[in-house]
C-alpha cells in the first residue's frame, strides 16, 4: 500500500478518536457547557498553534514539525483521561490541543505539497481519510461500550504510527497519480472571502453536532454504541463525493458545491432534531454526505488550484483558523449555552433553521456573481 495512502487514513484516524472525546465527557458526568468549553480548547488553541506549527515548519521543515505533534500527542492525552475534576482536565486539555491541533494541517500539507511535486489527485488521497475516519468509528463504537480506555489507547497508536510512517520510503505512489489537476489563477480574494464566510457559517453546525450528538443520543435512551456508528455512517456518506469531486466542481464551480454543502446540513440538523429512533437518527445522517465534505473540499480546492500563488500561504492559514478554530468555538460554546437555555432537541432544530438561513444569504450573492460575470462575458463578447 503507497505510504501516503496510509499516512492520509492514519491522519483521519486519529481525529475520529478526538470528536468522541465528547461522549467521553459527557458520560464522565460533565455538563453541556463544560463539555462546550473542554471541546472548544481544542480550536481555541489552534488559532495561535496552527500558524505557529506552520511558521516553524518553513524553518525547520513540516516532517520535523508532524513529528513534534505527533509523538507529543500520543503522550499528552494520557492526563485527559486522568482527571478527576473539569479544571484539571480543562488544563490538560489545553496542552494536549497545542499538539494535536497541528495533526491534520500539517499532515495535509505535506501531502499536498508530495502531490504538487509529483502528480496526484487529492481527492482519491481524502477519500482515504475518510475511510480511515470511518473504520475507526465503527470499531470504537464497538469496544468502548467496556471501557473508554479504549479512545486514549487508539489516540496513541494512531498519531505514533503515523510519526513512523512518513519516515518510511515510498512505494508504488504511481497508483495514486492519474491525471495531475491544473492550477489556475482565475480566482479572486473576493469569492475566496465568499467562501470561506459560507464555511464557517456551515461547519459551525457541524461542530456542534460532533459535540452535541453524544448527549442527544444519551437523552434519547439510544445505546452508547451509537455515536461510534453515527461517526461512522457520516464518514462513510463522503466517499461518493470523493469519488467525483474534481469533476463536479468542474462542472458548477467551487462556489455552488459549497453553497450545497450549506443548504443540505440546514435540512439535515432539523431532521436530526424530529428523529425518534435510532434507525431515523442514521438514515438523517446519511445525508451528511452532502454536507461537511462539499464545503471543505471546494474551499480547499480553490484556495490550492484556484487562488494566485501569493495568496496560497495566507489563505491556508485562514482556512485552518476557520475550520479548527473559529467553527468549533462558535459551535461548542454557543451550542452548550444554547442547550443550557432550550433543550438539545430544540439546540439542533434552531441550529439547522439558522444554517438554511446563512445558506439562502451565500446563494443569493453567489447569484449575483454569476450574474454579473455572464453579463460581463456578454459584453466581451459582443465588442
Amino acid at each position: 500500500m503507497p505510504r501516503i495512502i496510509f499516512f492520509e487514513a492514519l491522519i483521519y484516524a486519529s481525529l475520529a478518536t478526538k470528536n468522541m472525546l465528547s461522549q467521553y465527557f459527557d458520560l464522565a458526568g460533565y455538563s453541556s457547557v463544560q463539555i462546550g468549553f473542554l471541546m472548544t480548547v481544542l480550536p481555541i488553541v489552534s488559532l495561535a498553534s496552527s500558524p505557529f506549527w506552520f511558521k516553524l515548519g518553513s524553518k525547520i521543515g513540516e516532517r520535523r514539525i508532524y513529528y513534534i505533534v505527533s509523538i507529543a500527542t500520543a503522550f499528552l492525552i494520557w492526563p485527559v483521561f486522568l482527571a478527576g475534576d473539569f479544571a484539571t482536565n480543562l488544563l490538560f486539555t489545553f496542552v494536549f490541543s497545542f499538539f494535536f491541533s497541528g495533526i491534520v494541517p500539517i499532515g495535509d500539507s505535506l501531502i499536498m505539497s508530495r502531490i504538487k511535486l509529483t502528480g496526484g489527485r487529492f481527492d482519491r488521497i481524502r477519500l482515504c481519510g475518510t475511510i480511515g475516519f470511518a473504520i475507526t468509528s465503527f470499531c470504537l463504537s464497538m469496544v468502548l461500550g467496556t471501557s473508554f480506555i479504549w479512545l486514549f489507547v487508539a489516540t496513541s497508536l494512531l498519531v505514533s504510527i503515523s510519526a513512523m510512517t512518513i519516515g518510511l520510503k515510498d512505494h508504488g505512489t504511481d497508483a495514486l497519480r492519474g491525471p495531475s489537476k491544473k492550477k489556475t489563477t482565475d480566482g479572486t480574494l473576493f469569492e475566496y472571502s465568499i467562501m470561506t464566510a459560507g464555511m464557517f457559517l456551515g461547519i459551525t453546525l457541524n461542530s456542534f453536532h460532533n459535540s452535541f450528538i453524544p448527549l442527544l443520543t444519551r437523552e434519547r435512551g439510544m445505546d452508547v454504541s451509537a455515536v461510534g456508528v453515527i461517526f461512522a455512517i457520516t464518514a462513510v456518506s463522503e466517499i461518493p463525493f470523493l469519488l467525483y469531486a474534481d469533476r463536479l466542481i468542474s462542472r458548477i464551480g467551487n462556489l455552488a458545491v459549497l453553497e450545497i454543502g450549506m443548504g443540505v446540513i440546514g435540512v439535515r440538523m432539523i431532521l436530526i432534531s424530529f428523529t425518534t429512533s435510532v434507525v431515523s437518527l442514521y438514515l438523517a445522517e446519511t445525508l451528511h454526505g452532502l454536507t461537511y465534505i462539499l464545503m471543505y473540499y471546494s474551499l480547499f480546492d480553490y484556495i490550492h488550484f484556484r487562488l494566485p500563488k501569493e495568496h496560497l500561504a495566507s489563505a491556508q492559514s485562514v482556512f485552518w483558523v476557520v475550520r479548527s478554530g473559529l467553527t468549533f468555538i462558535a459551535g461548542s460554546i454557543g451550542g452548550g449555552f444554547l442547550i443550557e437555555r432550550l433543550s438539545v432537541t430544540l439546540a439542533f432544530r434552531s441550529f439547522g433553521v439558522a444554517g438554511m438561513a446563512a445558506a439562502g444569504i451565500v446563494f443569493f450573492i453567489g447569484l449575483l456573481k454569476r450574474t454579473n460575470s455572464r453579463e460581463k462575458y456578454k459584453d466581451t463578447a459582443g465588442g
